[in-house]
């Protein structure tokens, strides 16, 4: 069971969680809001293509949940989002 647990809260894309390259992160649970519907994809140093994408509609949350586990990104977790008006809440342990 993860003890670590943390939040970090984004509004517009870029860079959510800053971690030291060699460090290791998961992330547990997503929460995102959006004002226009598109793709969000979370992706890392080690791979462009994205680890977690998925669609929410205009004006709607997405609430998603991995379990204890996660998803492993490696260093800098970043997102892109689908307009200004979208925020990303990252539950990491």
């Amino acid at each position: 069971m993860a003890t670590n647990i943390k939040t970090y809260y984004k509004a517009g894309g870029g860079v959510v969680v800053t971690v030291p390259s060699p460090d290791v992160t998961r992330v547990i649970a997503i929460h995102a809001t959006t004002t226009v519907a598109g793709s969000f994809l979370l992706h890392d140093s080690t791979t462009a293509a994205g680890k977690i994408k998925f669609w929410v509609p205009g004006s709607a949350t997405a609430d998603i949940y991995m379990g204890e586990l996660g998803i492993r990104f490696d260093g800098n977790i970043s997102a892109s989002m689908p307009a200004d008006g979208a925020t990303l809440t990252l539950i990491v342990g």
